[in-house]
């Protein structure tokens, strides 16, 4: 099944069958992964992603940006659901080929030194591994989870260097885990891939604090090789960024 799925996902990328097919499997075979309109309406925060991801899926057919998208953080499954269904659409002049879920599928470690805060708790935002198989049932042929902590699964990933990142979410709310994704992305991400943060808010915007400490430090590592652009206002509480490589800023590339 999972291989008879991956062959129907090329002939829909190819523009072949796609009415038909996406009919029937959101019809009979998957009913989980499509309404997503229905559920973002129940929730402000989630409506406001949602119009990101749209956001983001224009930006990258426009620019044609094939490749793959990776999660770090996956709770619930909403965001990932989201990344699918606008991303990972067929028929599309570009393609998001690949999702990539990095959780620890325990939930959250426990707050330490500047990651304390009212909110968080050690094991909060627990989804199950198990629980994600089978939520993506039919696009498991196009999808991976990594499960574990960043400081142990992010430095021994085995990444395709071939695969571009076209949109890398960050939903991991810790400064430091943030900076361990940060850090694992460093040598990754390239002209065009958008950096999505979804707690930028978080700790009171402060800015030596959470994600915004963590950006900032990357940043500064990085201000030889890159630069960023403002994308959008995740209006649930995030901000995203487009990454430019510096050597390629004011070139055509075809």
């Amino acid at each position: 099944m999972k291989k008879l799925l991956k062959e129907y996902d090329q002939i829909l990328f190819s523009g072949q069958v796609y009415t038909l097919y996406i009919f029937f499997r959101r019809k009979f075979i998957d009913p989980k992964i499509t309404p997503l309109s229905k559920v973002a309406r129940q929730n402000f925060g989630q409506i406001q992603r949602l119009h990101f991801f749209q956001s983001a899926q224009i930006y990258l057919q426009v620019n044609r940006i094939d490749g793959i998208y990776l999660e770090f953080g996956s709770h619930g499954l909403n965001t990932f659901r989201m990344a699918l269904n606008t991303l990972g659409s067929y028929n599309k002049p570009n393609k998001i080929f690949k999702f990539i879920a990095f959780d620890s599928f325990e939930g959250m470690p426990e707050p330490e030194g500047i990651d304390a805060q009212k909110i968080w708790k050690k094991s909060m935002n627990f989804t199950t591994l198990e629980s994600f198989n089978a939520t993506m049932k039919l696009d498991i042929h196009r999808v991976e989870a990594v499960k574990g902590f960043y400081d142990v699964t992010l430095p021994s990933y085995n990444f395709d260097v071939n695969h571009k990142i076209a949109l890398a979410y960050i939903d991991c709310d810790y400064y430091s885990s943030t900076r361990d994704v940060l850090e694992f992305l460093k040598d990754k991400i390239s002209h065009g891939t958008i950096l999505a943060f979804d707690d930028w808010d978080c700790y009171y915007a402060d800015p030596k604090r959470g994600q915004r400490l963590a950006f900032d430090e990357f940043k500064n590592e990085t201000f030889n090789l890159f630069s960023f652009e403002i994308f959008k206002t995740i209006d649930s509480g995030g901000m995203s960024f487009i990454c430019h490589e510096k050597n390629k800023v004011g070139q055509a590339i075809l």
